[in-house]
């Protein structure tokens, strides 16, 4: 059931135009400043619990829902919820047409508008001045962006669910800066992320190399085994980021780098690894979604 949901979403999220605005969640900010103040009122003032009470209406109301669905019409209402939080929860922007519209730019030489797209997809880093610098901050920005905002909700779609996948994507937004939220909350956030990163980023790490470059991003993947708990999300970060660029022999590339088109051949070539690594992920949950029915 898992794989025909993601089937569906990612046909839907490919083909039904951008579904940017569905995602903003712009609930969420004033209803985690609402809860908090409540909380706040009653004596409750870490930030850690207050996170976990917080994100917990939301999960609760999901899981109410999809008992109330499950095996309804013979399973049709859990796809069709399937479908509906997965969109909600994929993103929440499109990298794939961000990634086209930086390359875009390149092509038209036009350098300033490439920059903003370069600082879309980087978000806070600074974007580097130097046509290659900033390529490379891009290619390595789209492997650990797709882990981020594609890889790793599917992943916890595939274990848990709608509810893996909600409560996946509700601490990536609220680990973002807000004015609302004190930095305890926040890093309450960032550490629930990091924590439900730390199997994606390592099998898509792996996964990278599966389609690219093995040993090269292999290497790289047995240096950050295990990894540390005090900087995870750093490390997490860094793993997709060093695997993916490894895995494509970035260090190795040769050609005229100072050509916008061989810079812009470099950041499609990261943007089909992703997708060929998209493939693997989808043929291993078929092959045990197969096992699961033969068994």
């Amino acid at each position: 059931m898992s794989l025909i949901t993601i089937l569906i979403a990612l046909f839907l999220e490919r083909f039904a135009g951008t579904l940017d605005d569905m995602r903003q969640f712009r609930w969420l900010d004033g209803y985690a400043r609402w809860m908090r103040e409540r909380l706040e009122a009653v004596g409750i003032s870490d930030g850690t619990v207050q996170f976990v009470i917080a994100i917990l209406p939301p999960v609760v109301l999901l899981a109410l829902v999809a008992l109330m669905v499950h095996g309804v019409v013979l399973g049709l209402l859990d796809i069709i919820l399937g479908v509906i939080i997965l969109l909600l929860c994929l993103g929440p922007r499109d990298l794939n047409d961000q990634v086209d519209a930086y390359v875009e730019a390149g092509a038209m030489k036009d350098e300033e508008r490439q920059k903003r797209h370069a600082q879309d997809l980087l978000g806070s880093e600074e974007v580097p001045a130097a046509p290659r610098e900033r390529t490379r901050a891009v290619v390595e920005a789209i492997f650990s962006e797709a882990n981020e905002r594609l890889f790793a909700v599917l992943f916890w779609f595939a274990v848990l669910g709608p509810l893996g996948a909600l409560i996946y994507r509700l601490g990536g937004l609220l680990k973002a800066p807000s004015e609302d939220q004190p930095l305890a909350f926040m890093a309450a956030a960032a550490r629930l992320q990091a924590l439900m990163d730390w199997i994606p980023a390592r099998l898509f790490a792996l996964g990278y190399g599966l389609v690219g470059s093995f040993d090269a991003a292999f290497a790289v993947l047995a240096r950050s085994l295990p990894g540390s708990w005090q900087n995870m999300g750093e490390e997490n970060i860094r793993l997709l980021r060093e695997a993916g660029a490894e895995s494509m022999q970035l260090d190795h590339v040769r050609g005229d780098l100072d050509d916008p088109g061989e810079l812009n051949a470099l950041v499609e070539r990261a943007n089909g690894l992703i997708t060929r690594t998209l493939v693997v992920f989808l043929a291993v949950l078929a092959l045990m979604t197969l096992a699961g029915w033969a068994g």
